[in-house]
């Protein structure tokens, strides 16, 4: 059907009706007939990513009420953490806020406490994705420009001192060098931190308001307050230029406050296609404009938008509380066990049934493979699980098309059953609109397609069912009240077929209302039906998927109960006189129903007739798959209809589907024949994996003239296995095929192609092969397809289940083995082209918690609605450190994540803090690796919550598992037989090995020699990788087990077991003797200590004396000037105590006295280390150090060096003291700012002169060693710049490293010293565009205190 050719004129108008679909759902023509039941007097929740407040149509409804009731942020992503509540001083309205910004208050806020709660929040944090990065292109497109000007001005200062070249303005040149390198490096490593917003919260007498500091000004003196918008209506511009739009609620007595944005435009959109109202263009409006929403936010603006645990429970607590009567999510994720965890079953328990809360969600968008239905959607008893619908309408005003389809499902849309046998999928909707979208995104309205759009649409078909029955059979009380259960059966028995291969149909709004209305009186039409068959797991319909399945006759147990809709105040604790809990009790009591059985196909049978009392009814029925075509899908039901009311359509229904697989033979290749596809047209073949198996390659191929004589068209290629308790991502493969030519030539003859693709197997799993042209795609096609399998596995391993979490594999190495042997198989086809590749990129270790809590959650949000009381939180502290930068790591608890519907706890939080106690990385639920850009000390930080104390306790010591990603792979050395591991040939002959027939094995032979070793493996750790044997077989899972750490040398060699003495001379000493001599040492060195710990001057120069005489007295020791030089080295560290502080700073402790004190010992000690740190320059060039003498004389070269070292770095601190300083007595001072300008008024050249001749030795001590990356030499020889006035020279060295110092517990004094003399140079140099820069990054990268997770 054409939808429009030749030369005709274009249409009278644009097909808007088509833009968000209502007639094929039959909703407006309901409207048409019912113009006020429009869903007034209905709150939708809706579970998603917040509803913008200014998007269109989302202000009123059709009867002129509020829109949105309430905007909740439930994974608390806006949450600000307030200070203790304080008063101004004085008369004036100031306070300091968090920023560092002054706070100027609004005078005419009332405020009768007087008393003010200050919090900080920085603005990219609680800003949706897009108003995040056009804010940072813009902020940063602005500092950038100015910056440049501020480069331009010391580029143009270098350029005029290049025409100089008599060498009398060198060292200016020098300066000006610096400061164009210093600013291009900072240039080139800038990143923006974003505004931090200030916000004041306070009590005006009757309710909580605050103001926040969206300029960044501190000016509020005249910003309103605003209040919580439940209670005030209150809306606020976040961002002005990016038109984000936000609300604020207040929890804990005032000293929470909530922030609300959208983190998302998903929302918003789903919002409108359910309930848009525009007035004006009516066109427009959603499905049901006069209900109301709630908009409630399940995700975090740090974790992408995605649902968290929080989240959901503290949506479901808000479903209850506001006493919502329906609601819409449309997030899912695949899910391992369908129908389990805490949340499902609360929803289910709490907001189902007792609330009688109508739950609506997205069936997923994984298709067109059977079983890819999501949580909870999809795979829930309770909810309806929505699939998508195309119709003609969206075809025309949504999707562009020329030519059209045939109604039918998006190929994308997930289908049925769920792995334990339910339905999946209750209903289709139409699946794409052009409805509302956030301000922020700058446009009014949007396409989106998926089943995210579905389910709002028939979200909003039921809010038009809901809104007529209570304005017919009215909503005062409970009882009155249309239950979950009596919808959902209208909707089912009415809808209309499309020919979907589950049975599912679309939505009939108007059948299902007529449906309603005749059967209002008849009180079951509230209950539903729980089935669960007995023997297979307890699953909820028969799904007989695997090859042995389906190869015999199968007799199985059913087990049907009816549920009725629950009753809040039922509860026991609500309950006191019993009344309602009997009135439950009584109901399942006086229940009966007398159902009659009807399979739906000839190899299914069943009972004629079943009694079902309160309790329910058991009843064997009898599979025949024997006879069923092998390779097709086959779907049947057990009907149960009510004997006195057959006509009214089942009331419960057992699903049965089979996938009987081909087998495959001994070549180990199935041949699908000639598949022939129609539009719309989906193929499905199911195989029989055979056991041993771990890779199938699918090639398709293309021949016959009809690709050619249609428009190109694009296929789906899904493949997919279900393994237990996995999800079906596991073993999945969803690729994109194109048939035909991209350049369409009618009639230009036959077409040929061909696509090969392969995916990992396991062996024994029913494998369905899935081939679905795009549902829009035209013409007919053809195509052959081929399946081979090929495997090759270890010898004692069954099936390879490699599983989410990789923590088991099949071939274990110790490295504490020379050589370690694996024998591998080859179980159903010969393999062939053996090339073995042992690689290993993974670092795995594991950390015990250094602490964990547990306590109740002290907040009124968190309240678990089944045991209405607070729900515990554990918080498990881990300590690690990396060693490289920009490691790639993947934190795990493998007990609680990668779970999040199916999850038996509340919520898990997984986050990581450096050192400064920013937060770098954030997970919840599925953890995801991130890149950690500085080596150095993190905090994990992990969050588990549940309503049982007693549960959590179970995980106190569970184990953080860490997975690093090795920088460069390690490639273990394999060969076919043992001595090729040592030696290249055996008997002048390679070792080969290129083939393994049939059932036979290969021995290979692992090298564990790792040379060098991973830098951050410890003994123990595991270095996990993979095996590949060749190109047809599947990687196997390989894992290293770090062994014990060797003995080194002096030389960094292997060492080897020597017996010789170390001092050969005293082989012979007597043993009086002997005993006299390590005495001494003894003595000597707890002396020594004591030089540092003696407080008293006087009393420490006398012990150095005594030491110093005693050592001039004892000829006996081998080094007696480096035992002097450590007398002299212990008094000067005791005097020049702070070597990473600058010099003039208090924590230095100088004076004038003591640094003229610490130059003369640094001279003594220079006169004695001098000639023996020459010696080490020696050693350094040798390759191997081989007698006992050679390597005790490096010992001690090397020992003076750093000896020689630490006077120098100390003379030249005390130096600078004395140059910064001069003649003044100025009081020190914690700030380098009062000194550098005491130096400028007035210097002495003679000791600068001397300084910069310290400052020469002690760079060419450090020249190649690793002192001169030292903080402490850069605080002893940067003054020398400072006294210079030479700014740009003293801050090149700093920002380098700043950029190089990891971030470590043990540095934090000397980053912190770094950055403030950083911060000082830039002020120097009259930088304050990066003064302020660093100021601000300084505010976002060094909290005070751990965020709260």
């Amino acid at each position: 059907m054409h939808a429009s050719a030749g030369t005709a004129g274009p249409r009278t108008g644009f097909p808007t009706h088509g833009m968000l679909p209502k007639a094929d759902s039959q909703a407006a023509e309901f409207l048409c007939k019912h113009p006020d039941y429009d869903g007034r007097g209905v709150v939708v929740a809706v579970l998603d990513t917040g509803i913008d407040p200014g998007a269109k149509g989302l202000q009123v409804t059709s009867d002129g009420r509020s829109k949105v009731i309430d905007y909740i942020d439930c994974a608390g992503s806006g949450d600000v953490e307030l200070g203790k509540p304080q008063k101004c001083s004085g008369d004036a309205l100031e306070l300091r806020a968090g920023s560092g910004r002054m706070l100027r208050l609004n005078p005419t806020w009332s405020n009768p406490s007087g008393e003010w709660r200050l919090g900080t929040r920085r603005l990219y944090d609680i800003v949706p994705l897009m108003v995040k990065m056009n804010a940072v292109a813009e902020r940063e497109a602005q500092f950038r420009k100015k910056a440049q000007l501020l480069a331009d001005a010391v580029n143009a200062r270098r350029d005029d001192g290049a025409h100089t070249s008599d060498g009398s303005n060198d060292e200016e040149r020098a300066e000006v060098d610096a400061q164009a390198s210093v600013l291009g490096k900072l240039s080139s490593t800038y990143s923006d931190p974003g505004p931090v917003l200030d916000c004041v919260v306070f009590h005006d007498g009757q309710q909580w308001r605050a103001a926040v500091d969206v300029e960044g000004s501190g000016d509020l003196s005249k910003t309103p307050a605003m209040g919580a918008y439940r209670h005030t209506g209150d809306i606020g511009l976040l961002c002005r230029r990016h038109l984000l739009h936000y609300t604020l609620n207040f929890y804990d007595g005032g000293r929470t406050l909530s922030i609300v944005t959208s983190t998302g435009p998903h929302g918003t959109h789903v919002a409108g296609i359910m309930a848009a109202n525009h007035p004006d263009e009516p066109e427009n409006n959603g499905v049901a404009p006069g209900a109301q929403l709630l908009s409630l936010t399940l995700g975090k603006h740090s974790m992408g938008s995605m649902e968290t645990g929080i989240g959901l429970t503290r949506a479901a607590n808000a479903i209850v509380e506001y006493d919502v009567d329906m609601a819409n999510i449309s997030f899912g994720e695949p899910t391992a066990t369908p129908n389990i965890g805490q949340w499902v079953q609360m929803v289910r328990r709490e907001v189902v049934r007792r609330s009688r809360c109508i739950f609506v969600g997205s069936a997923g968008n994984e298709g067109p493979a059977l079983s890819t239905v999501a949580a909870p959607g999809g795979t829930t008893d309770d909810f309806i699980g929505v699939g998508a619908y195309v119709g003609y309408d969206q075809m025309i005003a949504n999707h562009g098309m020329y030519d059209i389809v045939n109604d039918t499902v998006f190929t994308w849309s997930s289908r049925g059953p769920t792995p334990d046998g339910a339905r999946g999928l209750d209903i289709y909707a139409p699946g794409s609109a052009i409805a509302s979208y956030p301000a922020y995104t700058r446009q009014r309205l949007q396409l989106c397609s998926g089943t995210s759009m579905s389910a709002p649409n028939l979200c909003g078909c039921l809010a038009l069912l809901v809104s007529a029955w209570k304005q017919e059979f009215g909503h005062d009380s409970e009882s009155q009240r249309i239950s979950p259960y009596r919808v959902k059966n209208a909707i089912m028995n009415t809808a209309k077929s499309i020919c979907d291969e589950l049975g599912a149909g679309m939505i009939q709004t108007d059948a299902a209302w007529q449906f309603l209305k005749a059967n209002a009186e008849r009180d079951f039409e509230d209950l539903t039906y729980t089935v669960r068959v007995s023997g297979s797991g307890d699953v909820r319909g028969i799904y007989l998927r695997n090859y042995e399945e389906s190869a015999h006759v199968r007799h199985m147990q059913i087990n049907v109960v009816p549920e009725f809709p629950g009753d809040v105040r039922a509860k026991l604790e609500r309950d006191s006189d019993g009344s309602r809990g009997q009135q439950e009790s009584q109901r399942r009591f006086d229940f009966e129903q007398r159902a009659l059985l009807v399979a739906t196909a000839s190899w299914v049978r069943a009972p004629e007739a079943v009694y079902v009392a309160g309790t329910g009814c058991n009843f064997s029925v009898r599979i025949d798959p024997t006879l069923l075509e092998p390779g097709r899908l086959h779907v049947a039901a057990i009907d149960g209809y009510d004997s006195t009311n057959v006509d009214r359509g089942p009331i419960f229904s057992i699903p049965i589907t089979v996938t009987k697989p081909i087998p495959v033979g001994l070549s180990a290749n199935v041949e699908l024949g000639c598949l022939h596809f129609q539009p719309t047209e989906i193929v499905r073949r199911f195989i029989a994996v055979p056991a041993g198996a771990t890779k199938a390659q699918i090639s398709i191929h293309m021949t016959n003239a009809a690709a050619q004589m249609s428009a190109p068209a694009m296929f789906y290629l899904h493949c997919l296995q279900l393994v237990p308790q996995e999800r079906f991502r596991v073993y999945s493969m969803k690729q994109h095929v194109t048939a035909g030519h991209r350049t369409y030539v009618a009639g230009g003859g036959t077409a040929e192609q061909k696509y090969v693709s392969s995916m990992d197997v396991t062996g024994g799993a029913t494998l369905e092969v899935c081939i679905a042209p795009y549902w829009s795609q035209l013409g007919t096609h053809e195509m052959n397809v081929c399946v081979e399998f090929n495997g090759i596995l270890p010898a004692n391993a069954g099936c390879l289940y490699s599983g989410d979490s990789q923590l088991d594999t099949s071939i274990v190495i110790n490295g504490n083995y020379a050589v370690t042997r694996a024998d591998f198989m080859a179980p159903i086809r010969p393999e062939y082209n053996i090339s073995p590749r042992a690689i290993l990129d993974t670092l795995r270790t594991s950390y015990r918690p250094h602490g964990a809590v547990i306590a109740p959650i002290d907040s009124e949000r968190d309240v678990h609605l089944m045991t209405e009381s607070a729900i515990y939180r554990l918080v498990l502290d881990y300590k690690f450190e990396t060693k490289t930068s920009n490691a790639r790591v993947r934190p795990r608890i493998p007990a609680v994540d990668s779970k999040i519907y199916e999850c038996w706890a509340d919520d898990f939080v997984l986050a990581i803090f450096d050192a400064n106690k920013r937060c770098v990385i954030t997970n919840s639920s599925y953890t995801e690796s991130a890149v950690l850009e500085k080596a150095g000390d993190y905090l994990a930080r992990v969050m588990i919550r549940h309503r049982s104390a007693k549960d959590l306790e179970a995980l106190k010591s569970t184990a953080l598992v860490l997975n690093i990603r090795i920088s460069t792979p390690v490639l273990l050395k394999t060969a076919f037989d043992m001595s090729s591991i040592f030696t290249t040939t055996v008997y002048g002959k390679p070792s080969r090995g290129d083939s393994i027939p049939h059932g036979g094995r290969l021995p290979l032979f692992f090298s564990t020699e790792i040379s060098p070793l991973v830098s951050e493996a410890s003994p123990g750790d595991i270095l996990c990788g993979k095996v590949f044997m060749n190109s047809k077989t599947a990687a196997i899972g390989l894992t290293y087990i770090v062994p014990a750490k060797r003995k080194m040398d002096g030389n960094g060699a292997v060492g080897i077991l020597d017996n010789k003495p170390k001092y050969p001379d005293r082989e012979n000493e007597p043993q009086a003797d002997k005993d006299r001599r390590e005495l001494g040492e003894a003595l000597r060195k707890v002396r020594l200590e004591w030089v540092k710990k003696v407080k008293e001057e006087s009393v420490r120069d006398e012990l150095v004396t005594e030491l110093l005489a005693e050592q001039n007295s004892n000829s006996a020791t081998d080094d007696p000037d480096g035992q002097r030089a450590a007398v002299l080295t212990a008094q000067l560290e005791t005097i020049d105590c702070s070597r990473t502080s600058l010099p003039w700073c208090e924590a230095a402790r100088l004076s004038e006295c003591a640094a003229n004190k610490v130059i003369e010992i640094a001279d003594r000690i220079v006169d004695l280390t001098r000639p023996r740190a020459l010696t080490a320059r020696l050693y350094s060039n040798q390759v191997a150090l081989k007698s006992e003498d050679e390597k005790r004389l490096k010992q001690q070269a090397d020992a003076a060096k750093t000896q020689l070292v630490g006077a120098l770095t100390s003379k030249c601190r005390a130096m600078a003291f004395l140059v910064i300083q001069g003649s003044h007595s100025a009081a020190a001072s914690e700030t380098s700012a009062e000194f550098v300008d005491v130096a400028s008024e007035e210097q002495d050249e003679e000791r600068i002169r001397a300084y910069e001749k310290a400052v020469a030795e002690l760079s060419r001590w450090s020249e190649r060693s690793e002192h001169a990356d030292d903080a402490s030499f850069l605080t002893a020889t940067l003054p020398l710049h400072i006294a210079k006035h030479q700014f740009g020279r003293a801050l090149q060295p700093v920002i380098e490293w700043l950029e190089k110092a990891p971030l470590k517990q043990s540095n934090a004094l000397e980053r912190k010293t770094m950055s403030e003399l950083r911060d000082m140079l830039l002020v120097k140099l009259q930088w304050s565009l990066w003064a302020s820069h660093f100021h601000a990054m300084r505010v976002v990268q060094s909290p005070s205190t751990y965020r709260i997770i």
